[in-house]
């Protein structure tokens, strides 16, 4: 229904629905808030990409012409050009909440060249003045002067920013994981920005865009915050696997009703992350990799206390994947409780591997996989879907295109192989297209 020819019916039907009263006036004006504007949301789009793109150009030419003659200015002529960005970008701000507060492309336009300008003056009045600091002190007074921005306008771009520069601090700690672990209270600043956009209607290009941003730097800065974490005993094994169960049942819990695949970054990038996590679990060589790993280091809980915080991180997302998990329970919904349980699957490989049956392990991940595969396939058919179907087959692909190649069979073998399952493909795919034809017939 997010299809804007859908809406446009929709808004017709709207008056006539009001006047003879199935709909109240209230709830016709609260479905035109969900939907949007049916006819003008690409122009809208363009417009603020257009600014955005506007903003940065001018912004970063604005730069390079300071650079080219910078060695010429003293230093007061330096400290004043250094500020001259930043004075012009809060006067675009200004005027955007002024002017144009209702416009998402001067909100976005103004906010992004705001924030490359708050970045900007830090680095010319450190460098004019000689101020003392590394890489991870620039980013971090940056961030923290460019998130209100993205509050003040409620723009997306100085959201985005701030992601990413988080997340870029954070892979600046690497040799202090005591100080890296502020990525998560940094974190967790930006993401009333994300509740207040997607509260009013969760699938706007706005909050599906930081979504994806979200979804892409958290892994990365989980490995940034939480490395003596994950190379203690193989911990990152059921961790990624909880967060990435945790991305996905998110996904399908909240974001459910999505109408394409663009609108839904926490599924989708979770049920990858828990497809690919258990094709990598599939190898015995990565389970007995963990028992050489517990052989060299001491017991498993020795250290626990040597950094508190990271543990109860980690034990926050592994809560919330079994919260989430428990809560799917009550849908119903077989593919979804069964994808979202691969955790579970993870942590008995774990027990098996620990009392030194990685084989066990490895047999037990691809069970899950290959009746993954099957659920999805016998499903899609049922509902006569090939994106389902596709994916089953996907699915079972990959795990027997794993197993080849961890064999020691010849590549006339394999070749065949390849070939049935090419064949598997075309014929399902086929005899669904017949099924739905005739069905229209």
């Amino acid at each position: 229904m997010r299809d804007r020819k859908h809406i446009a019916w929709l808004y017709d039907q709207l008056p006539g629905l009001v006047s003879d009263g199935t709909l109240t006036a209230a709830a016709a004006q609260n479905l035109r808030r969900r939907y949007g504007d049916a006819e003008g949301s690409r122009g809208t789009q363009a417009a603020t990409l257009f600014g955005v793109l506007g903003a940065v150009l001018v912004g970063g030419g604005i730069i390079l012409l300071l650079a080219h003659n910078w060695d010429d200015f003293s230093r007061t002529t330096r400290a004043a050009l250094s500020f001259a960005p930043l004075l012009l970008g809060q006067a675009l701000a200004a005027w955007a909440l002024w002017r144009h507060e209702e416009s998402a492309a001067w909100r976005e336009g103004a906010g992004a060249f705001l924030s490359l300008s708050i970045g900007a003056a830090i680095a010319l009045v450190a460098q004019t003045y000689n101020i003392g600091g590394d890489l991870g002190d620039f980013l971090l007074t940056w961030m923290l002067l460019a998130l209100p921005v993205a509050y003040l306008l409620r723009a997306t771009l100085p959201a985005i920013l701030y992601l990413i520069g988080i997340t870029a601090w954070a892979c600046a700690q690497w040799a202090a994981s005591v100080e890296a672990l502020g990525f998560w209270p940094l974190l967790a600043l930006a993401l009333p920005w994300w509740r207040r956009e997607a509260k009013e209607n969760p699938y706007r290009p706005r909050p599906i865009l930081f979504a994806w941003f979200f979804a892409l730097v958290l892994p990365i800065g989980v490995v940034a915050s939480l490395r003596e974490l994950l190379d203690y005993h193989g911990a990152w094994m059921p961790l990624f696997s909880a967060i990435a169960g945790a991305f996905y049942l998110t996904g399908r819990r909240f974001w459910g009703e999505a109408a394409s695949t663009a609108q839904r970054p926490l599924q989708t990038l979770g049920a990858l992350g828990l497809v690919f996590l258990g094709l990598a679990f599939s190898f015995e060589e990565l389970w007995r990799a963990q028992i050489e790993s517990w052989r060299d280091g001491a017991r498993l809980f020795s250290d626990i206390s040597a950094s508190p915080l990271a543990w109860a991180i980690a034990a926050a997302w592994l809560a919330a994947w079994l919260g989430l998990w428990a809560d799917s329970l009550r849908f119903k919904d077989a593919p979804r409780i069964f994808l979202g349980a691969m955790p579970l699957f993870v942590a008995g490989g774990v027990a098996l591997t620990r009392f030194g049956h990685p084989g066990a392990a490895m047999l037990l991940l691809n069970a899950f996989l290959l009746a993954l595969g099957v659920g999805m396939l016998m499903a899609g058919v049922r509902a006569q879907s090939l994106a389902r179907v596709n994916g089953g087959m996907l699915v079972l692909a990959s795990v027997i295109l794993c197993r080849f190649f961890d064999s020691d069979l010849g590549f006339a073998a394999r070749g065949v192989a390849f070939v049935v399952l090419g064949a598997g493909f075309l014929a399902v795919n086929l005899v669904l297209m017949r099924k739905k034809g005739a069905a229209k017939s």
